[in-house]
This record gives C-alpha cells, structure tokens and sequence, in this order.
C-alpha cells in the first residue's frame, strides 16, 4: 500500500479491504460537488466567498439545496445509483438532511469522488458512508439520493 493509500484509509477506513484507487494528485482547486459534475476548475459551495453556487439554488448546506443546485446543471431526482446506459449519476450522502458528499458514477458502474482538497478516487459507493467508517475521522453519513442526467 502506498503512502498515499495508508492516509486514506486511515481517514475513511471503509476503503480497507476494498478495490479503490486514486485517480489524481491532490488538487485544492475544485471540490466534491463540482468533480461530481464533471469540473476540475470550481468549488461549489454556499455562502463560500471563493466557491459559485447558483442563484437559483438555497444557500444552505442541506441536501435539497444541493438537488437544486445540481438541478442546474441538468441532474434530476432518480430511485437508485443502478448502472443505466447513456446516463450519469450523483450519489448524494448525507446526515438528516445536511449535505456531507457528492460522488458520481462512472460508465463501469464503479464510483468516482473529490476527497475535500485531496485526491480523487475511484471507489465502491458504500465504502464511503458513516456505517462502513464508525470510528472513522472521515464521516461522510450515508447515501440519502440519486441524481441522474444524460451522459456527456
């Protein structure tokens, strides 16, 4: 295990054990929200002086304000984080109903997440929730919705 991998895992246990992977170097310039949707340039975040957040979405961190926010960029409400063809998903985790992470599924039907200013990583969609990381630093809560767009 790299050295990298060694933080990880001891941050978000719930990557121990399983076949995830990191996909970039650290980069402070975008956020989970933003990878969720494809953008390496951004920080989507409420009420950030340095992020956007878009006026037509609450600037709260909960998660329907971010369903709105991803609703600007084409995302809609779906039932699951199923692997469908010619579509893209975002798996919205939570705690209640404050907004903790955003990642988005890739055309294998694996995971892809922006860990707050660190890496990217490819990773299975439970491996990051509050249940697979009790005593865990990192806690993400639990996936509380799917969004879903056409694939870009």
């Amino acid at each position: 295990m790299t050295p990298e991998e060694q933080v990880l895992t001891a941050a978000v246990p719930g990557l121990r054990g399983t076949a995830f992977k990191i996909t970039s170097p650290v980069d402070p310039a975008h956020n989970c929200i933003a990878w969720a949707i494809g953008s390496t340039t951004d920080w989507w975040q409420p009420n950030y002086a340095a992020g956007i957040w878009p006026e037509q979405a609450a600037k709260q961190h909960t998660v329907a304000a971010t369903i709105e926010a991803l609703a600007t960029a084409g995302y809609e409400p779906c039932e699951n984080g199923d692997l469908q063809d010619e579509i893209e998903k975002v798996a919205i985790y939570g705690v209640g109903e404050q907004f903790k992470h955003a990642a988005r599924q890739l055309p294998s039907g694996r995971w892809t997440s922006k860990l707050g200013k660190g890496w990217d990583i490819e990773h299975e969609l439970k491996a990051l929730t509050t249940s697979a990381n009790a005593g865990g630093p990192v806690q993400y809560g639990e996936v509380v919705a799917f969004l879903r767009r056409a694939r870009l």
